[in-house]
C-alpha cells in the first residue's frame, strides 16, 4: 500500500521508513531537509515540506493509502508539530478520504500511572520537566479521539538505540508494570505492523520491554 512517513528524517522517523520498507510498502517520506534521509532513497520518494504549512501537507497526503507519523516536539523545538501539524495530517486525510493513521506518542501524556513506584516518580519529574512537550502529546491524542478515522496512538516509554528485540510488552490501559524502556527499531516494527491489522484501532496501546 502507499505510506506517507512524517518525521521521516529522526531517529524513530527513519527506523519506521526501513520497516515499512521492508513490508512491502511503496513509501512517501515527508521531511523539512532531504539531506538527512539516510536509508533506501532508491526506494522512497522524498517529498520536502514542513508540517506547520497545511498545503504541502495536503499534497503528500493526496493518494495515500496510509498514514505513519513519527513526529515529536522537544523542549529544543517548541513549534506545534503534533497540535496544529498531526491537525493538519488529520484535515488532509479527512479531505482524501484516507482513513488509517498510526501516530507515536508518549507514555505518560495522559496522566497513566507506570504501576510501580519508581516509574511513577520518573514520568512525574518528566511531565514537570517537559511540561510543553507532554502539553503537545496531549493536544494531539485530543485530536485523534475527535476524528471519525481509523486512529492508533503508539504510547512509547523512553526510547533508545538499541538493536530489535522483536518481543515486547502492549498494555492499552496504562503502561506495561515495569516497563521502563523500548528500542526505536521494536517501536517502528510495531507500529507499521498495525497498517495491516484492526487490533488497535481507535485505541493507544503503550509498549515497553
Amino acid at each position: 500500500m502507499n505510506v506517507v512517513v512524517f518525521g521521516a528524517t529522526g531517529d524513530t522517523g527513519r527506523w519506521i521508513v526501513g520497516r515499512a520498507v521492508q513490508a512491502g510498502h511503496e513509501v512517501t517520506a515527508f521531511v523539512r531537509d532531504p539531506r538527512r534521509m539516510r536509508v533506501g532513497l532508491d526506494r522512497v520518494k522524498v517529498v520536502p515540506g514542513d508540517v506547520l504549512d497545511a498545503a504541502t501537507v495536503d499534497d503528500a497526503v493526496a493518494g495515500q493509502n496510509t498514514v505513519l507519523s513519527a513526529l515529536g516536539s522537544t523542549a529544543r523545538n517548541p513549534a506545534p508539530v503534533l497540535s496544529t501539524g498531526v491537525r493538519h495530517i488529520l484535515d488532509a486525510m479527512e479531505r482524501h478520504h484516507v482513513r488509517r493513521i498510526v501516530a507515536l506518542s508518549a507514555a505518560g501524556a495522559l496522566g497513566e500511572s507506570a504501576g510501580f513506584l519508581f516509574g511513577n516518580i520518573g514520568l512525574r519529574i518528566f511531565r514537570m520537566w517537559l511540561p510543553a512537550v507532554y502539553r503537545e502529546h496531549r493536544e494531539m491524542l485530543e485530536e485523534l479521539k475527535r476524528r471519525n478515522l481509523e486512529w492508533t496512538a503508539v504510547r512509547a516509554v523512553l526510547l533508545t538505540n538499541g538493536p530489535p528485540k522483536g518481543r515486547y510488552r502492549v498494555a492499552v490501559d496504562g503502561i506495561p508494570r515495569w516497563g521502563i524502556r523500548i528500542s526505536r527499531a521494536d517501536v517502528a516494527e510495531f507500529m507499521v505492523r498495525q497498517l495491516t491489522s484492526d487490533e488497535f484501532v481507535c485505541k493507544m496501546p503503550a509498549i515497553a520491554y
